[in-house]
């Protein structure tokens, strides 16, 4: 018996799903058939007491025909139906009760339709905003084209630039997807409105869907491994007129620095490129020479603490670099700005570390690093010497002997970028699963230019297995990289990262290695996890280049000074003995350092204090005094050096 209940479920089930499959046809013959059945059922309750006296009082119960199978009929007919035009027209005639039936039933199709329009309606309406594809109405609004692990730092830069900012994202990703990794990164706690919308953003019409004519800024991530879809993109911002007003400040995301060029050309100087490798190889080169330098960079790029700014400051009018350095309180001059016509169109340009003797003409602004604005400017009557300064040029070099752990995308720009800075004869040794096959044939389709100065050594292996060391002396390492390697298909980047570095720690221990160790990250809620592995700096790369994504997009000027502060042979953030600017275990203020940074054509910005754990201060008080010793480094602005 269990065995027929289940068969005949079965067979309802599939029946009820061939209706369903046939549409209109299938669905209205069940109809019918339920009708009929339920009717069928209904008729019963005569042989139940329909027509007995305990309900004889009963209204809905008709009696008037023959107080059997008609009046049942008709009562079941109207319990399963519900038609009240039908209803009342019981005892009529035969072809008033066919036309009442009629109109009746045709009543409560019209009804289901209008029923059904409105909730079609409504779930297509739903279903479009699910899907992303309306239209969107705002003006002044940031566009985010594309998706990419700089999304999230990208919107708290904006959310804590401008609180309250509206951003459109327009991006090849379902709308739920987006979603879900909005709220996992914590977005919805910022201070922003985010609209997302599914589309392309190298087609025309999607761009026109999220209102590029009245956005305030545009930013174009990089969304595939060859940038080809992002350079589509920059051509159609590029060559677009029918902007609603002034056209919005374009930035634009290159992935791979071997694309720059090309990227250029699509430019047409009317957008600024990042490149993210060039960028990102830069920092983790500049860190290998300058050990504590990720925490300069991460206050730098970052819209708390010290930040750069461009600020016009009358008092400062005509007067040299090295009074206005003495006479800012709370803030240090990196450099200036200014406009320029080219093209028919005003750009911005800047200049980084001028003379100490240059003067601020009355249409160039100021560059500056300050914790915020306004900045206290009191002009001294002369500069105060500082007794206590020393000399020295110590330059800081690529070590000797360098260990790269991983294959990424920027391997080529930061070989390109450690043998610009190295010495003839640097050995650099790249441990990565990469097959020595696959090495050689790697390297000369991304090489740009030939490497003069490095050495280069493959071992093939998984830094995460103690058999991937053996052959590897350790201790004879300076400077260790472990790069956010993404093929490991088991888990994401910054957990093969860990494990690499816990296989490190614990290599340490029998090598007695103390090399000075730099990790990239790609998300900044991991860098707890790192805490006790020796790990000296710590290199977010999402989180450097979308800080100058987002802060391009709200203030254009910044453009050319990053340009000139992360391009090669311009200048750059270094860190220096104390020794070669002040004496040491000496009284000294910043004013000291200051005076003697200007000696060497360098603009101090602060200190990193070997006693402190390796605090690094920026923009410093005035007002404090320090001792400082063989350890301890002065964070200048200085011109590079090449080999």
């Amino acid at each position: 018996m269990p065995d027929f209940f289940r068969k005949l479920q079965e067979n309802i089930r599939y029946l009820i799903d061939q209706a369903f499959a046939h549409k209109f046809v299938g669905q209205f013959l069940l109809f019918i058939t339920l009708v009929t059945t339920v009717t069928l059922i209904g008729i019963t309750a005569m042989f139940f007491g329909l027509f007995s006296e305990e309900n004889a009082g009963i209204r809905s119960i008709p009696r008037d025909i023959d107080a059997g199978f008609w009046d049942s009929l008709w009562w079941s007919v109207n319990q399963v139906m519900r038609l009240k035009g039908f209803e009342q027209a019981y005892g009529a005639t035969g072809p008033v009760l066919a036309y009442s039936l009629f109109l009746s039933i045709m009543g409560l199709v019209v009804f289901s339709v209008l029923i059904s329009l409105i909730n079609n309606t409504m779930r297509s309406r739903i279903e479009a905003l699910r899907k992303g594809d309306t239209q969107v109405l705002e003006r002044d609004h940031v566009l985010l084209l594309g998706w990419n692990n700089k999304v999230f730092s990208i919107l708290q830069q904006l959310a804590r630039l401008k609180p309250g900012v509206k951003v459109v994202i327009l991006a090849p990703r379902e709308i739920d997807i987006m979603q879900e990794q909005l709220r996992v990164a914590g977005i919805k706690r910022e201070n922003i409105k985010v609209i997302l919308r599914s589309g392309t953003p190298s087609n025309h019409g999607e761009l026109d869907r999220v209102a590029v004519d009245q956005a305030a800024s545009v930013i174009v991530l990089a969304t595939d491994a060859d940038d080809s879809e992002t350079i589509k993109t920059m051509v159609l911002l590029t060559v677009r007129q029918d902007w609603y007003g002034e056209p919005p400040v374009l930035t634009s995301e290159i992935a791979l620095e071997q694309n720059y060029e090309l990227a250029k050309i699509a430019a047409r100087n009317r957008l600024h490129i990042i490149s993210s490798s060039r960028v990102i190889s830069k920092v983790i080169v500049q860190t290998v020479r300058n050990p504590g330098l990720a925490a300069v960079y991460s206050e730098l790029f970052s819209p708390d603490g010290n930040s750069v700014h461009v600020l016009g400051i009358p008092e400062c009018t005509d007067r040299p670099i090295a009074d206005i350095a003495h006479g800012l309180k709370d803030a240090i001059p990196l450099g200036i700005t200014w406009d320029e016509q080219r093209e028919n169109r005003v750009r911005h340009a800047a200049g980084l570390n001028p003379e100490p003797d240059y003067e601020v003409a009355d249409d160039e602004r100021l560059v500056l690093l300050t914790r915020g604005l306004p900045v206290t400017c009191s002009m001294p009557d002369r500069i105060p010497e500082s007794r206590i300064v020393r000399e020295g040029g110590s330059v800081p070099h690529v070590p000797a002997r360098v260990l790269l752990i991983g294959w990424t995308d920027i391997l080529y720009d930061l070989l390109q970028e450690l043998d610009a800075h190295a010495l003839l004869g640097t050995e650099v040794t790249v441990l990565s699963n990469v097959t020595q096959d696959e090495v050689q044939q790697r390297i000369e389709s991304h090489q740009i230019n030939d490497l003069k100065n490095l050495t280069l050594v493959f071992h093939e292996g998984d830094g995460v297995m103690q058999a991937a060391w053996e052959d590897i002396e350790l201790s004879g390492f300076q400077s260790i990289v472990v790069l956010a390697d993404a093929s490991d298909e088991q888990g994401d980047a910054d957990t093969r990262t860990l494990r690499i570095l816990l296989r490190l720690s614990d290599l340490r221990k029998q090598h007695d290695n103390r090399a000075h160790t730099v990790a990239e990250l790609l998300d900044e809620n991991n860098r707890a996890l790192f805490a006790g592995l020796d790990v000296d700096d710590i290199v977010i790369s999402p989180e450097v280049v979308s800080a100058q994504l987002a802060q391009i997009a709200r203030q254009e000027v910044l453009a050319p000074i990053y340009r000139e502060l992360l391009s090669a042979g311009g200048v750059e953030i270094s860190l220096r003995p104390a020794g070669d600017y002040v004496q040491l275990d000496t009284d000294c203020t910043f004013s000291d350092l200051v005076y003697s940074s200007q000696q060497k054509m360098e603009i101090a910005l602060g200190l990193r204090l070997a006693q402190h754990g390796g605090e690094v201060l920026l923009n410093p008080s005035r007002r404090a005094t320090w001792r400082l010793g063989d350890h301890d480094k002065v964070i200048v602005l200085a011109q590079q050096v090449y080999q």
